[in-house]
């Protein structure tokens, strides 16, 4: 084989493994962004349980242990704690419904 037909050889391969390494890092940018939109899930999850007072062992989600969501989460924010005095059924039903019985429809 030739010196040119060498070079040219080595270069079709370079330029074949540069287009294999540009796929392969596309992929892996998916999976990073599938990555974070997982993390910042179970992260607003934890946080909201948090703010309404759910105990720590029966939380789902994850709390934010890398400390990220406040910059890599886009709309994420605290949730507001529950309110004691809110009552939907009273207001639905008639005064003889109990307050706190929970109604299914």
């Amino acid at each position: 084989m030739s010196k040119q037909a060498t070079k040219l050889l080595w270069a079709a391969f370079l330029f074949i493994a540069l287009l294999a390494m540009g796929q392969l890092s596309k992929g892996e940018a998916q999976e990073q962004a599938d990555w974070l939109i997982s993390y910042c899930t179970d992260a607003a999850i934890w946080q909201a349980e948090e703010a309404r007072g759910v105990p720590l062992n029966q939380r789902t989600g994850q709390p934010d242990y890398r400390g990220i969501a406040a910059e890599q989460c886009p709309g994420m924010r605290p949730a507001a704690p529950a309110l004691d005095e809110y009552a939907p059924a009273q207001y639905a039903m008639p005064s003889t419904v109990p307050v706190n019985q929970l109604v299914q429809f």
